[in-house]
């Protein structure tokens, strides 16, 4: 019938005028028969190519069938020809959210309603972006406008019904309130019926949707949806007979329109008829575009083994929608498959950070790391997968088989359950099986299952440093180091085992013997920036400046990020604030949009107190890191006393980004600089409910209420962040800084530990917890091993090597522990703590009247929390004179 129409309209162009063919175009369009339009568009713009309503029409129709990136060219042609057409950015809009393409629908948005004002048409396309990207509230907000705006728009109280149809039954009379009110005013409105259908489906009421599709296709015999959505109800109750038996009815009343060989397709493919569902799925793609079809036409490729045809299905979906998690992590799949890691690791990367507990996700971004002999990265991810999904072993090792998502059908979305084929050599499942087992702190086990995979070969050294991995984590310590040992006989160039060791013989006090470790691989490997940067850190903990100050120019000459960043580093630390700047330099000359450097180099300027260089430096780096760039402007007028400023800066980002919590916790970052922080913790709130799940408004709510006194505040803050992150370390470890603040030293240890086990290198837990450990709420060993691993992965940061010298300290080495505490309070001169410990390490090597000099000094800053200890030692010391 539509190919018919199509046949007719054609046929009917010849000897119309422009405007003749137009006025049809737009009747077929508005009569449903969007190809026939097409046809009749493309006519006129063949006569007149400057006819622009004609092309903005044409643009419509390509939305209606779903060729959006047609539709898109044809819209910005009109806007070029005409950038006062304000329209074009709503029909726009329109389509990036049909197209998924949500983050540009929003743009274009917000560029409307600032350049012509709010109108409840942007409104509501605002409200429908925001559904698509689950947020849930900001999407209410705007549906409810529009309808201030206009209350007779029954397409926004059909979105908003849906938004509030999410909630599931909570509000479910609400939404249905909302449904029959416009279903009494158009009783043929069949979106409506579409919109209670699915939300049957959500219910799990799959015969009362049928009845509800079948209503709407009634309504709207032209529309293939309704009758797409009722096959897709067929798949998932595993009636494909009928379901197939639809799709044929389809494709003869819809030849030209995917729909129907898309379902075709999706029968096919769960009958494991790969060849067939390619045949479908590609003929359903030319005619009508869509992420579910492009999804298992890659998929069904990926079955038949032809890899870079299915690699070429899932990065079109990304170009569209980039946060997409399955489409990537297939894509990160395949290129491992093909042994092109790095690829493999970037995208896997993307995915993790769309979903951050997507197991497969961790397990492909440790298998990338393995292959890419980097160990200890390796690890650490493949250990995060076991943790996040316990069953992924068994999915691995029993069955061969990862699940890729857990969802259920819902309507014409992509999130089927799908199970994905993986070679079991490509995710190292002993490796995947002994993290697993020694979470559950089965040691005995882990190590029998490592021991099951030694060969005598040369890939032993993988499996003994895991061994060793086990024996420490198992208090056997002795026994870890042999294990490190036998991994360099296995194999002398595995560099993992030689850090290891190095770290072991570091914080043990054997500083020689880890320099050995470090030397031995950069005799191999002359440029390995961490062997180079290792050596840098045990100079300055042996107070060799000129060793440390070689090493690091050596680690900035290999020309990676670090290295450069380690070496400005080190300088600023020491005030050499010219030599900072100028490595700072060349690192942008080598990496030219790294706003890391930028911001390095606006707080050297600060520390300088050269603020017009340190906001010039900041309006740079806005370009490439807008919000990071404007929260240390702020910042630097707050250290200006430009009071003023700082507030007009934090109020204009609320004016230009209404819809972002960002400027309101700008704004309480300024107000809390100032003192006032009810008044930062009220702003903190309002950025809140506009973003409520905002991680980083919530941590900095709770460090306002922790700031303000009121812990019990703080503490329900941050719990609220590990319910929605549980894996977010810093929440952790800011509810052990709570806990220290009580006095309830165990219990924040505690908290620290769990902090390290969701992020084993965040630098505040490693540092707190090594604190702790050497105040006898832990073993005073490990205290050096935690400072230690801290000052690695911080070394500009003094209190780190404050914390290292006390630790050395309390471990009966005060010899050494002087020397790195002497180097803390010159880094640290007005802190008074720093200078009790190094008094504790002047008496400790009989130097009592430097004890007494460093007392006093401690005691004249004010107070601190170990004054009372300081004045007692004073007077003991000062009695024996």
């Amino acid at each position: 019938m539509v190919f018919a129409l199509v046949f007719l309209v054609s046929a009917g162009c010849g000897g119309k005028s422009k405007d003749q063919l137009y006025a049809e175009g737009v009747k077929q369009l508005a009569g449903g028969n969007p190809n026939g339009a097409i046809v009749l568009f493309k006519s006129v713009l063949d006569k007149d190519q400057n006819f622009l309503d004609a092309r903005f029409q044409l643009a419509k129709a390509y939305v209606s069938i779903g060729k959006y990136e047609q539709a898109e060219k044809e819209f910005l042609k009109v806007r070029k020809q005409n950038p006062s057409r304000s329209d074009v950015a709503l029909e726009l809009a329109r389509g990036y959210n049909a197209s998924g393409s949500v983050d540009k629908a929003i743009r274009e948005l917000q560029q409307y309603v600032k350049s012509q004002g709010a109108s409840a048409e942007a409104q509501e396309l605002l409200g429908t972006s925001y559904a698509l990207k689950g947020m849930q509230a900001e999407s209410e907000r705007c549906l409810r406008e529009a309808l201030r705006m206009e209350p007779g728009r029954a397409n926004a109280k059909l979105q908003l019904a849906g938004v509030l149809m999410e909630s599931g039954a909570v509000r479910e009379k609400e939404a249905r309130a909302l449904i029959d009110e416009i279903l009494r005013a158009e009783p043929r409105n069949s979106r409506a019926y579409s919109l209670l259908a699915s939300f049957e489906v959500f219910l799990g009421n799959r015969g009362r949707a049928l009845e509800l599709y079948r209503k709407q296709a009634e309504l709207a015999p032209t529309d293939p949806a309704p009758r797409y959505r009722e096959g897709i109800i067929h798949i998932e109750s595993g009636d494909l007979g009928k379901a197939d038996q639809l799709a044929e009815t389809m494709i003869q009343q819809f030849p030209q329109r995917g729909e129907g060989y898309r379902l075709k397709g999706l029968v096919a493919y769960q009958k494991k008829s790969y060849a067939d569902a390619i045949t479908a799925l590609q003929t359903s793609v030319k005619y009508s575009p869509a992420i579910e079809g492009y999804y298992y036409l890659g998929l069904s490729l990926f079955n038949r083994g032809e890899l870079e045809n299915a690699l070429s299905q899932f990065r079109r979906i990304l170009d569209h929608k980039p946060e997409f998690v399955q489409a990537r992590l297939l894509t990160a799949l395949i290129l491992l498959k093909q042994k092109r890691v790095d690829d493999s690791l970037a995208e896997a990367s993307k995915a993790l950070e769309t979903d951050s507990r997507n197991a497969l996700a961790c397990n492909i971004i440790g298998s990338a790391y393995m292959a890419k002999g980097m160990y200890d990265e390796g690890m650490k991810y493949l250990n995060k997968s076991t943790e996040i999904d316990p069953k992924i072993i068994d999915a691995h090792l029993k069955k061969g088989l990862f699940k890729l998502s857990r969802g259920r059908v819902h309507e014409a979305e992509t999130d089927f359950t799908t199970a994905v084929k993986v070679a079991p050599d490509v995710l190292n499942s002993r490796l995947i099986l002994a993290a697993y087992q020694m979470r559950q702190n089965n040691y005995d086990k882990a190590l029998a299952t490592l021991r099951q995979g030694l060969t005598g070969k040369k890939d032993d050294a993988v499996l003994y440093n895991t061994m060793a991995a086990v024996m420490f984590a198992d208090k056997k310590r002795e026994e870890g180091i042999k294990c490190l040992q036998k991994a360099k006989e296995a194999d002398p160039a595995f560099a993992p085992a030689a850090f290891n060791l190095a770290t072991c013989h570091a914080a043990s006090g054997n500083l020689d013997l880890a320099v050995r470790e470090y030397q031995g691989v950069i005799q191999r490997e002359p440029r390995n920036l961490k062997a180079l940067l290792g050596m840098a850190v045990l100079s300055e903990l042996k107070g060799d400046e000129k060793e440390a100050f070689a090493w690091y120019g050596k680690a900035r000459e290999t020309g990676e990020l670090a290295g450069f960043q380690a070496l400005a580093g080190y300088h600023a630390k020491r005030g050499e604030y010219a030599k900072a700047l100028s490595v700072l330099d060349a690192e942008l000359k080598a990496f030219p949009r790294n706003s890391d450097a930028y911001a390095q180099k606006a707080r050297i300027f600060v520390a300088q107190k050269k603020y017009p260089e340190a906001i010039k430096i900041l309006d740079d780096m806005a370009s490439m890191a807008p919000e990071q760039a404007l929260l240390l402007k702020v910042g630097v007028y707050a250290q200006m006393k430009e009071n003023r400023k700082a507030l007009d800066e934090a109020r204009r980002i609320i004016t230009l980004r209404p819809n972002s919590a960002f400027g309101y916790l700008v704004l309480s970052t300024v107000l809390a600089s100032q003192g006032e922080y009810p008044k930062a913790i009220q702003e903190a709130r309002n950025g809140l409910r506009i973003e409520p799940n905002n991680v980083k408004g919530t941590m900095q709510l709770g460090d306002l209420y922790a700031r303000n006194g009121d812990l019990a505040a703080a503490s329900d803050a941050y719990e609220r962040v590990i319910k929605t992150n549980p894996d977010f370390a810093p929440a952790y470890a800011a509810q052990g800084m709570l806990l220290e603040l009580k006095n309830k030293k165990r219990e924040a240890a505690a908290k620290y530990r769990q902090a390290l086990a969701k992020g084993e290198d965040y630098v505040p837990a490693l540092n707190n917890l090594a604190y702790l450990y050497a105040d006898g709420f832990g073993p005073r060993d490990e205290a050096l091993r935690l400072s230690l691993m801290a000052f690695k992965k911080d070394p500009e940061n003094p209190a780190i090597l404050d914390t290292f010298g006390y630790a050395l300290l309390k471990n009966g080495r005060g010899d050494d522990a002087r020397k790195i505490l002497d180097k803390g309070v010159r880094l640290l001169p007005k802190n008074p703590s720093v200078r009790y410990h190094v008094a504790l390490a002047c008496k400790a090597t009989g130097d009592r009247s430097g004890a007494v000099t460093h007392l006093q000094q401690a005691l004249q800053m004010g107070n601190f929390p170990e004054a009372d200890q300081a004045r007692k030692l004073l007077g003991e010391l000062t009695a024996r004179n």
